[in-house]
């Protein structure tokens, strides 16, 4: 995924060594350029997922996990920060951000989530994790499959996954990253698991190229 880093590289603005400003390309303004290469190699990952539904929280992750569910013909739903009165069989979390120390209620109308759903849970970042456990928690309440979780961004010196890993499902991220220097604005990139246009996990290694496709410029 050289193409992908390259393109954080060039955007994002080191602003502390856990904290990251993409909202020049992700979670503000959006470049559309951007968010097809995004959607393109989550959905090469999950093609064979038979996923149904791509799920993400409010807001950061709707653009996400749009163009996801345009790519694999699915539908796409967020859980919405707050209940509202008129929401139906509500699934409720209240998580806690690790950026900000707020808690926020998550809610996700029963009319929509169920026992027929296949989930695919998204996000722009991986940081801690409590977020995207939640969600997984919520499918999981609802009776439906979660199928994985997807990231463009994860910050693996976090340590998120510790918090997803207890739902043995896929865990993938685009661009892995081992440590962020705010005085030299450097950006030192993990190694993450590897995988094949098909879906098919490969050994562990750096995200560099996919089967029949052509090398990321």
């Amino acid at each position: 995924m050289e193409r992908l880093r390259a393109w954080i590289r060039r955007e994002a603005e080191v602003l502390g060594p856990e904290f990251l400003r993409v909202d020049s390309i992700l979670n503000h303004q959006i470049d559309p350029a951007f968010i097809g290469l995004v959607g393109e190699r989550l959905a090469s990952v999950f093609t064979n997922s038979k996923a149904n539904c791509i799920l993400t929280a409010e807001a950061a992750g709707n653009i996400v996990a749009y163009e996801l569910a345009r790519r694999l013909n699915v539908r796409a739903l967020y859980a919405k920060k707050g209940k509202a009165a008129t929401m139906i069989r509500p699934i409720v979390r209240t998580v806690i951000s690790p950026t900000k120390g707020t808690s926020t209620d998550l809610a996700i109308s029963g009319d929509y989530l169920g026992p027929d759903a296949r989930v695919i849970v998204v996000d722009d970042f991986l940081y801690q994790g409590v977020t995207s456990a939640a969600l997984g928690d919520m499918v999981l309440e609802a009776g439906g499959t979660l199928v994985g979780f997807g990231f463009v961004i994860e910050k693996a010196f976090a340590q998120g996954r510790t918090h997803l890993d207890r739902f043995d499902v896929p865990i993938v991220s685009l661009a892995s990253i081992a440590s962020m220097d705010p005085q030299s604005g450097s950006i030192v990139f993990a190694e993450a698991e590897a995988f094949t246009e098909d879906g098919a996990f490969a050994e562990e290694g750096p995200i560099t190229s996919f089967s029949g496709t052509e090398a990321d410029e």
